[in-house]
């Protein structure tokens, strides 16, 4: 799924779709240094802007545990585009995002109306 409505959205849509939770580690969000230390200085909370935001250029897929042999070989021939797991899907409904090891709800995400 794409990420122009920001990731949060994006993470709620597809655990929706799949019938499933969803937990979000913000330690794996891959936040740009310089990203984080702007937003800081703004009086913001980078890891919600980076979930909360829309207009990401990036894709949001998730992969069933037995196939990450197969997600290596995809890795491999994506020729250096970055891949980054930043959480799971659960059993457990509920959407959840995790921060140095206390859980609170996922944030929103993006909203047109």
């Amino acid at each position: 799924m794409d990420l122009s409505d920001g990731l949060a959205d994006a993470v709620r849509q597809v655990a929706e779709a799949s019938g499933v939770g969803a937990r979000i580690v913000t330690e794996k969000l891959p936040i740009h240094p310089g990203a984080a230390s702007w937003f800081a200085r703004h009086g913001a909370d980078a890891v919600v802007a980076s979930l909360s935001g829309g207009d990401d250029y990036e894709l949001l897929f998730a992969v069933q545990s037995r196939s990450r042999k197969r997600l290596r070989m995809v890795e491999q021939q994506a020729r250096g585009i970055p891949m980054t797991c930043i959480g799971e899907l659960t059993a457990e409904s509920g959407l959840l995002l995790e921060r140095t090891g206390a859980v609170e709800p996922l944030p929103a995400g993006f909203v047109h109306f």
